[in-house]
């Protein structure tokens, strides 16, 4: 290995190193709570140095929740390739919704609650660039469901969206509500029946 890359590599994993300790800052104090010497402590490191990789907190907040969404697109594109039928796909998406709340608990945090809270704040304190590519990120993860309605052809284009944004936030409400109770698989398959039916076109 030469110098050249072990230097990119060691900048690579600091860079790797310096997001893990921001997803867990601004998962305990939310964005306005949290500053960039509180970041460069959990990640043992002077504030001047993170600067070097991040040159603002915005700009460290919206890499962090781009990074998530990307994870969560992911599973959600694996769901869809993984059955043909379409009508396969819709319980295997909400499936990969819950595993992605299951196993990235901070991240799922950050993005539907902690960012929630903290749309009020956009304006004026990030750039129109980082407001369009949070909106962006988030808007191709719901694409793959809306992707799953247009073959099913279940619903009108003009509900689509707004189906989508329903189950999104019912599978949200979910697991804020119920991960940390006894009663959550029952209620998570409660839910699953109760979208799969609606999102096939069945709701009565």
């Amino acid at each position: 290995m030469t110098t050249t890359e072990r230097r990119a590599r060691e900048a690579s994993q600091r860079r790797a190193d310096i997001l893990d300790a921001a997803r867990q800052v601004f998962w305990l104090r939310g964005y306005q709570s949290s500053t960039i010497p509180d970041i460069a402590a959990e990640a043992e490191l002077a504030p001047g140095t993170l600067y070097l990789y991040f040159p603002s907190k915005e700009a460290l907040y919206v890499e962090l929740l781009v990074e998530g969404y990307q994870l969560l697109e992911e599973r959600l594109v694996a769901a869809v390739r993984a059955h043909a039928a379409a009508n396969r796909q819709i319980p295997a998406l909400i499936e990969a919704f819950f595993d992605f709340a299951r196993e990235h608990p901070a991240y799922f945090d950050i993005l539907f609650f902690v960012l929630q809270k903290e749309r009020q704040h956009w304006e004026g304190e990030f750039a129109r660039e980082q407001i369009e590519r949070l909106k962006a990120a988030e808007a191709r993860c719901q694409r793959v469901v809306a992707g799953t309605l247009d073959r099913l052809g279940s619903h009108p284009a003009r509900r689509r969206a707004a189906v989508v944004s329903a189950a999104w936030s019912m599978l949200a409400g979910v697991v804020f509500y119920f991960r940390t109770e006894g009663s959550f698989p029952s209620v998570a398959t409660e839910a699953r029946k109760l979208l799969v039916s609606a999102m096939l076109g069945e709701e009565g």
